[in-house]
């Protein structure tokens, strides 16, 4: 799997990763951009914005791109 990012499924298979939460449609750059312009914690920013407190289905993708971001 070289050059692609994403996740394997609990069955195996490999889905794209997200780049934004689609419930509040913030791109993770932005999210990235304001912790770090802000000096906010994913925490204070997800109360502000509801990035990833809806469905969920995108933090798993969105740390891993904070994580990658540092």
């Amino acid at each position: 799997m070289s050059g692609r990012s994403g996740a394997v499924t609990e069955t195996g298979s490999w889905r794209a990763a997200m780049t934004r939460c689609e419930c509040v449609e913030l791109p993770f750059d932005e999210v990235a951009r304001r912790m770090r312009e802000d000096g906010t914690s994913l925490e204070e920013l997800q109360d502000r914005t509801g990035c990833g407190r809806l469905c969920t289905a995108c933090l798993p993708d969105l740390r891993a791109h904070l994580a990658r971001r540092r």
